[in-house]
């Protein structure tokens, strides 16, 4: 008798992080991760810094990506970086986000303090 398990829960969201407009070997990899996700478990949601061929990627996949100008990302553009760190908070509190993803230094900027006032697990993972 063959039985099968249904999935009775939504897909967990998660947050990538990217603050390059640009495709790269970085962005690559992460379009790969978000290509093989299992949509069935994993809701991807897609924050890019500012707008460009990354984004527009992530448009192609049917994603919608949430764009949160970053500035520079050093802490000196407080009047920049603090409301963005605000919006991503908010962001991530809105979607129910269960983890967050950040491929570099400038995400990990953006997204750390948020990430640990939400207490939202953050991964950062440096691309190969």
């Amino acid at each position: 008798m063959e039985t099968s398990v249904q999935n009775t829960t939504s897909p967990a969201p998660i947050v990538f992080v990217d603050y390059h407009g640009t495709v790269g070997g970085g962005q690559i990899h992460l379009l790969t991760i978000i290509d093989g996700l299992d949509r069935t478990c994993f809701t991807p949601h897609v924050v890019c810094c500012q707008e460009g061929q990354f984004a527009e990627q992530v448009r192609l996949r049917g994603i919608t990506p949430k764009i949160i100008p970053f500035g520079k990302g050093k802490l000196r553009y407080l009047r920049i970086s603090l409301p963005a760190i605000w919006s991503f908070f908010k962001y991530i509190k809105e979607i129910s986000a269960r983890l967050v993803h950040v491929s570099g230094l400038q995400e990990a900027k953006l997204a750390a303090h948020a990430c640990k006032r939400a207490k939202i697990p953050m991964v950062w993972l440096v691309a190969p």
